[in-house]
């Protein structure tokens, strides 16, 4: 697939009230807002850019400094320019939650993740349980404490993604998790080393998904709450 594909070509019809670098710069927006140019990419040369909208090189150039300095674009001399953010209140929250302490991660997960769990349970029903209770034995079949915690994040985020409210998806999604999850084997195969016993359920991750199962919304708001207090309370325990 062409970089440019998708992507109006040239400007048409442009607005004489509207500086030429501010249009090219929304065109440019929006290939990233909607994921044409996906987070990580490296996006068209000035050149081809130039050619595309029909616009000088200057043009361009000022169209990419105002998405640069917006935090939506990197530019990386000698190799390119890349998409960094899709929008700006992902840059912006980044940039505001990047060097906050864990504890404070604590609070709002357990306050959007409490939520969540209340949520899912009350609608999404024994599909996204099972989609869930798929991701944890991924999480469990892990053979390193690395791929362990990427798992165990990748539930947290599918089950926040799936109340399908995309703002609160994505201000979940701006969260520091790692630091805040607890590996809880310390070894693969082993037991945990903390269990929270959880209404008989070791792993009160999975007493959420069983709550999710019967679509009990309180009984997996309690098991979300359970979960934040284990993790907080291994983050604040002394090294063995």
């Amino acid at each position: 697939m062409s970089y440019t594909e998708g992507v109006s070509s040239p400007l048409s019809p442009p607005s004489r009230n509207v500086p030429l670098a501010v249009q090219v710069g929304a065109q440019l927006r929006a290939q990233v807002a909607s994921g044409s140019w996906p987070v990580g990419t490296k996006i068209p040369g000035e050149h081809e850019l130039v050619e595309l909208f029909g616009t000088s090189r200057n043009t361009v150039r000022e169209a990419l400094r105002g998405l640069v300095h917006a935090g939506l674009l990197e530019a990386r001399p000698g190799d390119g320019t890349y998409v960094r953010a899709t929008d700006e209140l992902e840059v912006a929250l980044h940039r505001r939650i990047e060097n906050e302490r864990t504890e404070d991660v604590f609070e709002v997960r357990e306050a959007l993740e409490v939520h969540a769990a209340r949520v899912v349970a009350g609608k999404a029903g024994k599909d996204i349980a099972a989609q869930l209770d798929a991701l944890l034995d991924e999480r469990d079949a892990a053979p390193s404490k690395e791929l362990y915690v990427e798992r165990d994040v990748i539930f947290h985020r599918t089950l926040v993604a799936a109340t399908g409210n995309p703002l609160f998806t994505d201000l979940y999604n701006e969260l520091r998790l790692e630091p805040t999850i607890v590996a809880g084997r310390t070894t693969p195969g082993a037991a945990f080393s903390e269990p929270s016993d959880f209404n008989g359920i070791d792993d009160p991750h999975r007493a959420i998904v069983a709550a999710i199962r019967v679509g009990d919304g309180e009984a997996a708001a309690d098991a979300a709450a359970a979960l934040i207090c284990r993790s907080r309370n291994a983050q604040a325990a002394p090294p063995r």
